[in-house]
């Protein structure tokens, strides 16, 4: 992958593959749907990429930890978003029905 869309991208791929089922991934194709997601905007600020369970070797949803920064990046006051990888996932259980 030649192109950088986020801070923390080689980690993250690394994290992303520990804890994915797939033993074989496209790195294009996983940081364009982390940066969909990351791109809809959220009600609480909080940014993560959320891996669904049955994507996972455990079975357990795996939230991916992000945070967004407005970037000026001359004196023409040009303002642009990064976003920046902040390190493991985060895994938790989800209750089925069944459970509750």
């Amino acid at each position: 992958m030649d192109r950088t869309y986020f801070e923390g991208q080689t980690a993250f791929l690394k994290d992303y593959e520990k804890v994915v089922k797939a033993t074989a991934i496209d790195p294009e194709q996983v940081v364009d749907k982390v940066m969909t997601q990351l791109n809809k905007p959220t009600p609480d600020d909080k940014l993560y990429y959320i891996l669904p369970g049955e994507y996972t070797i455990k079975g357990n949803t795996v939230r991916f930890p992000f945070r967004k920064e407005l970037i000026a990046m001359d004196n023409e006051a040009t303002v642009s978003t990064q976003f920046f990888y902040e390190g493991s996932p985060y895994e938790y259980e989800v209750a089925d029905e069944e459970q509750l």
